[in-house]
């Protein structure tokens, strides 16, 4: 990435990582990456764009080694609290600070969208992996949560402000990934889309949903009473969604698997 850009993604992840965790539908895509990730005994995997080491606390217990690597020292902060097991190291992920050939496997959940150019930024992944190792990938496919985050923009545009998002449309389907992991030189790729459920216990877990993540990045901007006024006005608009009880909205997982030549 040009440095601007990783300034940009450092500043911005550094300002949610304290509260980023709580974010749970990323948490529960991430543990789903994972398992896809089949990570065997034994194996060096490396969780690029870790951020708070989600994906890297789900294999930590079998792999022989875990690396993750984030732009973010904020992130990393957490990361390393968070999985004392595995090893955090500060790096581009377009230009990783490692020798080819060093893993078995790369992962790297809900993060190569954020990248200018994907299929460069995958083939990087794919140079530290050993020969006839994988790299396994994962977006979000369309209608994640539903009408939520709509309801969200419309609320905040009425205060002038657009909610933070990541460029989710770059890579829409299953074969968008695929496209991106082949043009990366990867072979045999296989990309599936997984249409789990988020299940939200309440009004309120939608809303700490909001301001532990990107959606709730421009809040930060206002004055703490018009906070308190766009959380309750939001709560009406939620209301009769969940209409006392929880609601269960899409997860739709897109992931991605390619394995790096032998030749």
């Amino acid at each position: 990435m040009t440095g601007d850009r990783v300034r940009a993604n450092e500043a911005l992840f550094d300002a949610v990582a304290a509260r980023y965790d709580a974010v749970g539908f990323l948490a529960q895509a991430a543990r789903f990456v994972a398992g896809a990730a089949a990570v065997q005994p034994g194996e060096a995997v490396l969780d690029v764009m870790t951020g708070t080491g989600a994906v890297a606390a789900e294999v930590v217990g079998r792999a022989g080694r875990v690396v993750g690597v984030d732009v973010s020292a904020g992130m990393l902060a957490q990361a390393r609290a968070r999985v004392p097991g595995a090893e955090f190291v500060r790096g581009d992920a377009a230009a990783l600070p490692f020798l080819d050939g060093t893993f078995d496997v790369a992962v790297c959940a809900a993060g190569v969208f954020f990248l200018p150019d994907m299929p460069g930024g995958v083939r990087e992944w794919a140079r530290v992996v050993r020969p006839g190792g994988r790299v396994v990938v994962s977006t979000f496919g369309t209608g994640l949560l539903g009408p939520l985050p709509g309801l969200w923009r419309t609320r905040l545009s009425e205060v002038g402000l657009k909610p933070g998002a990541p460029p989710l449309g770059r890579l829409p389907t299953p074969e968008a990934l695929a496209d991106v992991l082949r043009a990366a030189g990867l072979t045999d790729v296989q990309a599936d889309l997984h249409l789990l459920s988020y299940v939200l216990p309440d009004v309120g877990a939608r809303w700490a949903d909001i301001r532990a993540g990107l959606e709730g990045v421009p809040l930060a901007s206002l004055p703490r009473r018009e906070v308190a006024a766009l959380e309750a006005a939001h709560h009406a608009d939620l209301a009769s969604l969940f209409d006392g009880g929880p609601l269960t909205v899409p997860l739709p997982v897109i992931v991605a698997c390619g394995h790096v030549a032998t030749f």
